[in-house]
């Protein structure tokens, strides 16, 4: 089985191998999740001559770490890299994009802030770019755990059966109490580098029905990033990658990746 030695032990991760790529994609996943829950994102990707790695985070999947407990960013962003320079060895010279879902969003623009010249662009999903209500309300309750509901993320049947069946899937964990350490650092950062990081391309792709990630956030650096396009999907929720209308986001996640790797 594939793994590397990160952070905080070892790190599993995936490499779907397009026949003939033309640019790969390394993509950092959400709280709660693992690379398993990715194999038709892959597959989708694969079809558009798209490379995707994927590595389990610390805490997560197959990856070594005390379950959910996801270290720092910047130790996400540490494997990530080490993830990226896989990816380079594999192909040299193949176009590389850096992507992340939710918590992985964070980390992946840790990762191109700290070398832009890395990447021909990022993809941001369900991003938290701006502070959020309901963990404001959790912290000031004293309430560190918070079990999310799996129908809020996604309306896909086949996604939610994986989050209900799947044993290295969970959406109950010290929520509140990990975020809350690591967020608004991470919220600092990006208010003070973000907007660097243009012309870099980004492209946020976000549920309009997000209750995780209010899509608001996303929608607030429209003006301050001007390399920001956003693909909002009206109806959908946080698991924007997993959601109903999956077809539609890996498309415009490929079209960009495409696009920016000419």
């Amino acid at each position: 089985m594939p793994f590397f030695d990160g952070q905080a032990g070892r790190v599993y991760y995936r490499h779907w191998a397009a026949a003939q790529p033309r640019a790969a994609l390394v993509f950092l996943h959400g709280f709660g999740e693992h690379t398993g829950l990715y194999h038709r994102y892959g597959a989708a990707l694969n079809a558009r001559d798209i490379d995707l790695w994927a590595l389990d985070e610390i805490g997560h999947g197959l990856s070594e770490g005390q379950r959910g407990n996801f270290g720092s960013i910047e130790d996400l962003a540490a494997n990530g890299g080490m993830l990226a320079g896989l990816a380079e060895a594999a192909a040299p010279g193949l176009p590389l994009v850096i992507a992340g879902h939710s918590l992985g969003s964070l980390a992946a623009l840790y990762l191109a802030l700290d070398d832009p010249a890395r990447f021909r662009g990022v993809v941001i999903s369900g991003a938290p770019l701006a502070p959020l209500e309901w963990l404001a309300d959790a912290l000031a309750n004293g309430q560190e755990e918070v079990d999310l509901d799996p129908a809020g993320l996604s309306a896909d049947p086949f996604y939610l059966d994986s989050l209900e069946n799947d044993p290295l899937a969970f959406t109950g964990a010290d929520v509140a109490a990990l975020f809350g350490a690591a967020f608004p650092p991470a919220w600092r950062r990006l208010e003070r580098d973000l907007p660097g990081l243009a012309p870099l391309p980004v492209l946020a792709v976000h549920g309009g029905e997000d209750q995780v990630a209010p899509i608001g956030g996303v929608l607030g650096w429209r003006d301050r990033l001007k390399s920001l396009r956003v693909a909002e999907f009206t109806g959908s929720g946080h698991d924007i990658l997993n959601e109903a209308v999956h077809r539609e986001v890996a498309a415009a996640v490929a079209d960009f990746v495409l696009r920016v790797s000419q």
